[in-house]
């Protein structure tokens, strides 16, 4: 419902003849005549529905009302200044909410954060990573970086980039098993294995020729992250995908075991609301670019 209110100017009226108690030294001070100080304060006056001064011997005194409005609106008045010495005269940053696939901020998006500002000047990110279940909602973000398979309704998107899923161990482990990557997939299969919730190692092993039959895992994770974080501590021999691996393998604290590999079908894609393409085409086409900048230097 529409409030109406007083004027800015008849409020820092009142205030500086509150605080001078004087109309006078009111009107000095904001460089009016004295008449358009007292309009200023009759108009207000006749707002709230009363009187706010006492006009006596060439005076004027606060009445019980001025005297609590006066009390109040010093500090709504300095939180209009605030308000407004916030933006005027400054460039307020294009502000990008942005839902990221938790796995993917933890072992790739955030090392990375230097270069998608530098890609994109003038913008001001929010990360956030919302749970499965909220995703379908855009209320909250301007694009969602997310796994799947492309198959959301009501929306828009763009693959960021078709991936490999591959076995991945710690040169420690290697090491404790007195082998040398590259090793045969048969080999793999003797050394401690990990487990993840949303993939089988069935397809691997398919590939790789060997019996589709699911192996033992010493740990089964239901993050990829923290997944990758123990094939580095040495804990047993991952499968994980190319793009969130690439750091860990370029720094040499994974290696790729074999070259037995099976394309990603569950891919990372940009979705975003229909109707704003255009808002979102430069954080969409910078993620893009990263990404597949790591994975060329990964291949």
């Amino acid at each position: 419902m529409y409030k109406r209110y007083p004027s800015v100017q008849s409020m820092n009226a009142f205030l500086h003849a509150a605080r001078t108690g004087s109309f006078s030294s009111a009107a000095r001070k904001l460089d009016l005549s004295h008449s358009a100080i007292s309009q200023q304060i009759r108009s207000l006056e006749e707002f709230i529905g009363q009187p706010l001064f006492i006009r006596e011997g060439g005076g004027s005194n606060l009445t019980d009302a001025g005297q609590l409005f006066a009390s109040v609106l010093a500090d709504g008045l300095a939180q209009v200044d605030r308000a407004l010495s916030s933006v005027k005269n400054r460039k307020v940053p294009l502000r990008m909410t942005i839902d990221v696939d938790s796995e993917l901020a933890q072992s790739w998006l955030n090392a990375r954060l230097p270069e998608l500002l530098s890609a994109l000047p003038g913008h001001e990110l929010m990360l956030m990573s919302m749970p499965r279940a909220e995703r379908p909602s855009f209320e909250r973000v301007d694009v969602s970086l997310r796994y799947g398979y492309g198959d959301w309704d009501d929306c828009e998107m763009m693959q960021i980039c078709a991936d490999r899923v591959i076995a991945v161990a710690a040169p420690a482990l290697l090491s404790r098993y007195e082998l040398t990557a590259p090793i045969g997939p048969e080999q793999v299969l003797e050394l401690p294995l990990l487990g993840y919730t949303r993939r089988s190692w069935i397809p691997w092993l398919d590939a790789a020729g060997l019996p589709p039959e699911e192996p033992a895992a010493v740990v089964v994770f239901d993050n990829a992250a923290n997944l990758m974080a123990a094939a580095e501590a040495g804990v047993g021999v991952g499968l994980v995908r190319g793009l969130l691996a690439a750091d860990a393998l370029r720094a040499g604290r994974l290696v790729e075991l074999t070259c037995a590999e099976i394309p990603a079908h569950y891919n990372l894609y940009a979705v975003w609301s229909h109707g704003q393409a255009e808002r979102v085409a430069p954080l969409v086409e910078a993620v893009k670019q990263m990404a597949a900048s790591t994975l060329s230097t990964t291949d």
